[in-house]
Order: C-alpha cells, then sequence, then structure tokens
C-alpha cells in the first residue's frame, strides 16, 4: 500500500492534533482555576454609516479546532467531553445561509444550528459562571468566570510555538499553493514585463491560487522597482511602470486556517542588482540551514546582521571592513527589521517573546526593537527566515547625516536605489535532527527557486 501524503493523512493528523489541543486547554483550565472554555468565532463588523460588512476573520483560537471562517459561531470545550459547536443560520432574503460543517473534522464535534445569537447563548447553557469566554466577542458575553483572561490567553499562546503534526500540513500545503501564485507572477513577468503592473500582478497571484484578496492571510506586498523599499508596501499601482528593474513580492494564503509566508525577488536586467539578489539569497540559505533546536532566535538575528555586513562589503556598498559596519550599526539603516516571526493561525504568531507559559518575556534588544521572535527554537516551532536589504530614502538620509557615513560608499548606493531593496523569505519547520524548508520544494516544484 503507498504512503499517504500529508493530505491523505489530514483526518488521522486531525484526531491527534485534536488530542493535543484538549489537552492544552485542559491545562490552562486547570491552571486558571475554570471548568471549561467558550471560543467565540467573531460577529461580523458593518461599516460606519452604511449596511456592508467588513471582510469577516474567524479568532486564531476558533480555527485552531475548527478549520472553516464561520461567523456567529461558538465552541464549547470542557475536558474529557466531546466539544460543541453552534453555529447561526438565520433565514436572509439577500445573503445564502451557511452551509453546515461538513467534512472529516465534524465526526469529532456535536454540531447544532441555530436561528440567532439569543438562541446560541440559549445552547450554550448560559450562564457558566465557572467557564471562560475567549474572542472578541467574549467581551460583550455576561455570565461567565473569565473573559478573555490575559493568563489564560498567554498559556495558549506559548504553546502555540510547538506545531502539531497536522499544522504543519497545513503549513505546508499553504505553501505548495502560494507558490503556484509566486511561479505564475515570475511568469507574467518574463512573458510581458513591459505590460505588468502591481495591480496585475496581484490578480494574477490571486488567480493562480485560486483565493479572493479577503481570502488571504495578510494584504499582499506586491512591488515594482523603488516601491519594494517600503517594507509593507500597499498601493497597487495600475499603470505599468515605465522600465522594469525589480520585483518583490511578499504573499501567502491560507488554508484550513493555518497561513504561508513567502517573499521572492527578482531583477529586470543583469547587472550588479540581479548579482546582489544572488548574495542575499546564499546569506538566506546559510540562515536556513543555522535555524536549528537549541539555537537562539536573537543570536541568529545578529548573526544577519555580520552576514548583512559582509554583503555590504562584497557589493562596495561600504567603504570599511564588515566588521566595522556591524560594529558602527551601518547595518540596520539596510536591514531594520527582524529576520523571522512565528508562523501559523497568523501570520505575525502570537507567543513571539514569551519564554515561559506563565507569562515571562523577552524582550527584543534595544538595537533591534521590531524582533517578533525572542525564544530559543525548539522542535515544532514554524518560523519565517526573512532577511533583507533595502534602500530606504528616510533612513538613507538619516545615515547620511550621522557620523558613519563617511564608511558608506554613497555612489554605490544612489544607483541601486531606483531598485528599491531586497527580501528572501522562507517558512521553516524546526526538528530534533534537520529542519525542514517547507516553501523551497514546494517554489522548486513550480519552476521557481
Amino acid at each position: 500500500m503507498p504512503e499517504q501524503g500529508p493530505l491523505e493523512s489530514l483526518p488521522e493528523l486531525y484526531a491527534e492534533h485534536l488530542e493535543e489541543w484538549n489537552r492544552r486547554f485542559s491545562d490552562a483550565c486547570g491552571a486558571r482555576e475554570v471548568d471549561g472554555v467558550v471560543i467565540f468565532s467573531g460577529v461580523e463588523k458593518q461599516r460606519f454609516r452604511d449596511d456592508n460588512d467588513y471582510p469577516f476573520f474567524a479568532e486564531p483560537y476558533f480555527k485552531a479546532w475548527v478549520p472553516e471562517n464561520s461567523p456567529n459561531a461558538a465552541l464549547k470545550i470542557l475536558p474529557n467531553k466531546v466539544p460543541l459547536l453552534i453555529f447561526v443560520a438565520s433565514a436572509d432574503l439577500w445573503h445564502a445561509p451557511p452551509d453546515a460543517p461538513s467534512g472529516f473534522w465534524t465526526e469529532h464535534f456535536e454540531v447544532r444550528r441555530v436561528a440567532s445569537a439569543a438562541a446560541l447563548f440559549k445552547e450554550l447553557g448560559m450562564p457558566l459562571p465557572g467557564m471562560a469566554a475567549l474572542g472578541e466577542a467574549a467581551d460583550k458575553a455576561i455570565g461567565f468566570a473569565t473573559a478573555n483572561d490575559a493568563e489564560l490567553l498567554r498559556r495558549l499562546d506559548f504553546h502555540r510555538a510547538y506545531k502539531t503534526a497536522y499544522e504543519v500540513a497545513c503549513i505546508e500545503e499553504a505553501n505548495r499553493i502560494a507558490a503556484a501564485g509566486h511561479a505564475a507572477t515570475q511568469t507574467a513577468l518574463a512573458q510581458e514585463p513591459s505590460q505588468q503592473s502591481e495591480f496585475q500582478l496581484n490578480q494574477t497571484y490571486c488567480q493562480a491560487t485560486r483565493q479572493r484578496e479577503v481570502e488571504l492571510p495578510y494584504q499582499n506586498i506586491v512591488a515594482l522597482n523603488e516601491h519594494a523599499s517600503t517594507l509593507h508596501y500597499q498601493n497597487l499601482d495600475r499603470d505599468p511602470p515605465g522600465e522594469f528593474r525589480s520585483f518583490l513580492l511578499d504573499a501567502g494564503v491560507e488554508f484550513n486556517g493555518y497561513a504561508s509566508d513567502v517573499t521572492r525577488t527578482v531583477s529586470g536586467k543583469t547587472g550588479e542588482f540581479d548579482a546582489l539578489i544572488a548574495s542575499m539569497d546564499g546569506l538566506q540559505k546559510r540562515l536556513c540551514s543555522e535555524t536549528r533546536n537549541g539555537v537562539s532566535f536573537i543570536a541568529l538575528n545578529d548573526l544577519t546582521h555580520r552576514l548583512l555586513a559582509e554583503v555590504l562589503e562584497d557589493h562596495r556598498l561600504i567603504a570599511c571592513s564588515a566588521g566595522e559596519a556591524y560594529d558602527r550599526g551601518i547595518t540596520r539603516s539596510f536591514l531594520p527589521h527582524g529576520l523571522g516571526h512565528l508562523l501559523g493561525l497568523q501570520v505575525h504568531d502570537a507567543g513571539g517573546h514569551l519564554s515561559t507559559p506563565d507569562g515571562k518575556s523577552t524582550p527584543p534588544p534595544e538595537e533591534h526593537p521590531f524582533l517578533r521572535l525572542t525564544r530559543t527554537l525548539e522542535p515544532g516551532f514554524v518560523v519565517t527566515i526573512e532577511p533583507g536589504l533595502y534602500f530606504i530614502p528616510a533612513l538613507l538620509e538619516r545615515l547620511r547625516n550621522a557620523p558613519p557615513a563617511k564608511l558608506v560608499d554613497w555612489d554605490n548606493v544612489d544607483s541601486l536605489t531606483p531598485y528599491g531593496g531586497i527580501r528572501i523569505e522562507d517558512n521553516v519547520l524546526v526538528t530534533d535532527a534537520e529542519n525542514r524548508n517547507l516553501s523551497r520544494p514546494a517554489l522548486l516544484q513550480s519552476g521557481i527557486s
């Protein structure tokens, strides 16, 4: 009998996943002395002075149990009992009623359908003075022991870093789908570079991944030329630029509630910027190889800046040694963000600064305030490794007026500034032995590196 692939084995993996999450919730409830938890998926919100709603995204902890983006639902969890899932499906003249939950996961729940929010609370058995409530809607729910208890959330957030095999399979599939989108955009640029706008490239990505924009885990960063210097560039110009110099795409998808987060940068022509991308790709691969069990992510972020200093020296962007550029903090003007973050139910997954289950935390170093992950890596962590090299006008101007300015080769920097910058990002699973890169195999299978 052939070995099952990750998607074929999802039902078995989900059952194991549920056991682990039952244990986590039971332990957290015991520590907080509550009987159980009710998780609200969230409610649709109407726009100001409008009768249309904002796009809906279910609460992360709801998604960990229920792989559906269902509004107006609640999940009642009691230790050693079958979880109760209640969803509202009222008669609506204007909209199609939600389908009843279906799929392999539903066999693990008692599912009830009600017609109103009032009926939902009745089915929950309100009031529930021994229960904790989680989710945005919990703050308005009365009759619980606690609502969004900080210590309970910290305990759950801490353990979210340790991904189950089911979660890894979902993130891996999200990488596979995202890779198809990245490949499609690069193909479009290669075929008709002068005809491609950021808006069109975003459409190409969504079509290739079969995801609507409102379904994506974050707003795609689609940046041509100097726009790549804006870390979270969001404008999506409708018209192609006069010249295609560079393209940065930071885009993922969501699969069963779990996100991918992948970035690639390509050059419009051969030359120095193309060579710089190759150097940054080598740097990123080195950092991926160093992403191992027992490694401090703070130390890994520091290594990033040491290696980046070498790239700056090799490409004559500085007029000093790599060691001096690192010591004088010059690299921080070219790479202002942290190396990466936890990935899972959210793109920037919770718990990145927590050092213990009871809430002790390790803040980022003063010199790297935007570092989202300060924990020591352990098996089960899925992290992004995303070094960058950017020509950000505001930071470069600040550097020009600082004492280290004389250590920078400004002619070379200025010649590359119209290209915006470079970011290369993979999603990496930490294991007991060798780590697993969840992005590169999918990208290679799609025809890009």
